[in-house]
């Protein structure tokens, strides 16, 4: 599912397509035996403990998959980006939101 600014979505829809299409797929963590009901929209992505502990390449890949998924550019991918944007699937379908608005 493509989502563009042509529709604004909801926070939950947002979700469901970055933990569906984004973390589940695209990240293949369904292949490191996460499911779909073990991530919510507090999740932490980065976290070991309680998150997923996605590394720095696995957000950079994430990064870009919202961009395709979306339809927009993230102009800056660096460390203050991801600590603001995307410490949580909540706070990234926020950003994703706020790009979409």
């Amino acid at each position: 599912m493509t989502m563009t600014a042509t529709t604004t979505p909801d926070i939950s829809a947002i979700e469901s397509v970055i933990i569906e299409d984004i973390l589940l797929d695209g990240l293949d963590l369904t292949g490191l035996g996460y499911h779909k009901d073990q991530i919510g929209g507090a999740t932490p992505l980065f976290e070991e403990e309680g998150g997923l502990g996605l590394d720095s390449l696995a957000a950079l890949e994430v990064a870009i998959l919202v961009q395709q998924k979306f339809g927009f550019k993230v102009e800056t991918l660096n460390r203050e980006f991801f600590e603001a944007n995307c410490t949580t699937v909540n706070v990234l379908a926020q950003y994703i939101r706020g790009r979409l608005s």
